[in-house]
Order: C-alpha cells, then structure tokens, then sequence
C-alpha cells in the first residue's frame, strides 16, 4: 500500500512539472492562415495601424512574391529562400530571422525593414532600398549587393563575408564589428560611367576588413576599424592598411 502511495506521489510530482514546464513554453510562430491566402491570391497582405499582416514562420521557398506588396508584414522567422521578391514592397516589414538564402530582391523596397539575424547568404540585392534597415547579426555571406541604397542602415556585428558590394550607398551605416573579411567594395567603371561605393561617414570600428577591396571607396570621415577618423576623400588602399 505505502509503495502504491508513493508511485501516485511520484506520478504526480512528474505531470505537475510537465505541466509548469508547458505553461513556460512559448507559443510556436505560426501565420494567420487568412493573411497567407490573401497574400497567395492578390499578392499583397500590409499592416495597417489597427490590423496586422501575420505571416510568422510562413514557409514560402521559392514563391513568386514579384511586385508583392508587404509594407510592415510580420514575416519573423518566415522561410523565403530561393524566393522572388523583385520590386516588391517590404518597408517596415519585419523579417527578423527570417531565411532568404538565394533569393532575387531586385529594386526591392525594404527601408526601415527588420532583418535582425536574418539569413541573406548568396542572396541578390540589386538596386535594393534599405535606407535605415536593421541588419543586425544579418548573415550576408557571399551576398551580392550592387547599387543598393543602405544609408543609415545598421549593420552591427554582420556576416558579409566574400560578399560583394559594387556601387552600394552606405553613408552614415554602421558597421561597427562587422566581419568584411574578403568582401569586394571597390569603385569600379561600367558604360563609362563609375559606380562609386559610399562608405562616407560609416562606422567601421572594429570591423574585420581582412582581405577586403576598398579600392576607389569613398570614405571620407568614415570611422575606420582602429577607432581612427579618415580625413581624405576616397580610399586607393586595400584591406593591408588595416591588418
């Protein structure tokens, strides 16, 4: 009798730790499956100041999301890997953890977006708009960035290394313990005209620059890794300056 007791007690003990345990688990991401239909049938689903587009955790590798309108969408966490999101609107989005990995963002509106610790390994960000984006622990390895706009943007503590960053505008950026390591942002000339990449003003303390092309870069009072204000207009040195 007294081990029948003490097996209930013990059963007891366990299934109210399972429960305790259960209440303390957050609840798993999942989109409103409403948004997502709207999203897959007229290809825009926005945020609205007394209605939100959820589409966390949403799985849409390899969607066609062209010209797709998700101004301040909730794409947390969402997977749009190998995704086509050519001139779509995502300003204000947020896209914090989300994987888009592959994907083509060609003239693609993400100013103000969200993409804390977002994966964008081999993406394609041409002419893309991330004015004042939050690109914080961002993966952009092997990204290619060709004349993007990332004034203002924050890159803290990104991955961006091999990528490559021809033309790209990120005056004012903050890169500060970025890892640049190989990356390619050098000026360069095409159809007679150059393409600069404006590092004017960017923060690049701490920022691993080892291996990177600087070659023909602006960066006129940017501050440079060792904590040092450059002072001359643009840049015919290589990453060796810094190493």
């Amino acid at each position: 009798m007294k081990i029948v007791l003490k097996l209930k007690k013990i059963a007891a003990t366990v299934l109210a730790i399972a429960l305790f345990t259960l209440c303390l688990t957050p609840p798993v991401m999942a989109a409103n499956a409403k948004d997502l239909s709207q999203l897959l049938k007229d290809n825009w689903c926005v945020s609205f100041f007394w209605k939100q587009c959820d589409l966390r955790g949403v799985d849409l590798r390899g969607a066609n999301l062209q010209e797709a309108n998700l101004s301040g969408a909730n794409l947390s966490g969402a997977n749009l890997s190998g995704a086509n999101l050519k001139n779509a609107d995502l300003s204000d989005a947020d896209l914090s953890g989300a994987n888009l990995a592959d994907s083509d963002i060609f003239g693609t509106d993400l100013s103000k977006a969200n993409l804390t610790a977002a994966n964008l390994n081999r993406t394609r960000l041409w002419d893309a708009n991330l004015t004042l984006a939050n690109l914080t622990l961002a993966n952009l390895q092997d990204a290619n960035v060709l004349y993007s706009r990332l004034w203002g943007s924050n890159l803290t503590k990104a991955n961006l290394t091999n990528a490559t960053i021809h033309g790209a505008d990120l005056q004012y950026a903050n890169l500060g313990n970025s890892n640049l390591t190989g990356a390619d942002l050098q000026s360069f000339f095409s159809r007679g005209s150059k393409q600069v990449t404006n590092l004017s003003n960017a923060n690049l303390e701490g920022a691993d620059l080892t291996g990177a092309n600087l070659k023909g870069a602006v960066l006129a009072g940017a501050v440079m890794p060792d904590g040092s204000i450059n002072e001359e207009m643009a840049s015919n040195f290589n990453s060796s300056s810094f190493d």
